[in-house]
């Protein structure tokens, strides 16, 4: 009888959703459905006429990844144009970007994976050293302090910007999206979005 209750709770709380809505919800925060529920995105997806791929992505998080498994999610992404200068000769990778501008009484600190050519991952790395460079140190003690954190994560990130495999940014990235990744794998506009 709970399960029942439970079952139609999820039905209607997805009933409730837009398609949009309801879209990025199953390709973004599906992780952890129970086989019953699973049944019940099937049916209401089918009930809309939504992209049947939404279903791959629902089942893609469900799932726990072996490495070979994981790189070859990456290397999807890999195979993608650079998505600020749209260079296509050149492989993708990650790298964090961590950045502090300080301001007398306040710190504001950034971080952020960002995916691109080699070339494009270290100009972002070295913008961000620069600015943490000139206006991080302003506030103590915190400025100093998260300045120093940004200083070695960009250096360190600079690193493996180069290598020819992905990077752990790269597997970290492709493991938070694996539901938009496996849902829009053939749709090249959507995981260029995706990775901008």
């Amino acid at each position: 009888m709970s399960s029942e209750i439970d079952i139609q709770f999820v039905q209607e709380t997805y009933q409730r959703m837009s398609d949009g809505e309801l879209t990025r919800v199953l390709t973004q925060e599906a992780t952890g459905l129970t086989p019953e529920a699973q049944e019940v995105v099937k049916g209401e997806i089918r009930r809309r006429n939504l992209d049947p791929n939404i279903v791959r992505g629902v089942e893609a998080q469900q799932k726990t990844y072996t490495i070979a498994e994981l790189e070859a999610y990456c290397e999807i992404i890999q195979k993608l144009p650079d998505p600020l200068t749209g260079n296509t000769s050149e492989r993708l990778n990650a790298t964090l970007m961590a950045e502090v501008k300080s301001f007398v009484f306040f710190t504001h600190y950034k971080e952020k994976i960002l995916i691109g050519t080699p070339r494009t991952l270290d100009a972002a790395n070295n913008s961000a050293l620069r600015k943490t460079m000139f206006l991080g140190w302003w506030c103590f003690p915190s400025g100093i302090i998260k300045s120093i954190k940004a200083i070695r994560i960009n250096l360190t990130s600079k690193r493996t910007n180069n290598i020819p495999s992905p990077s752990d940014y790269l597997r970290t990235f492709v493991l938070s999206k694996i539901g938009e990744i496996e849902t829009y794998k053939d749709n090249k506009e959507r995981l260029l979005e995706l990775i901008s």
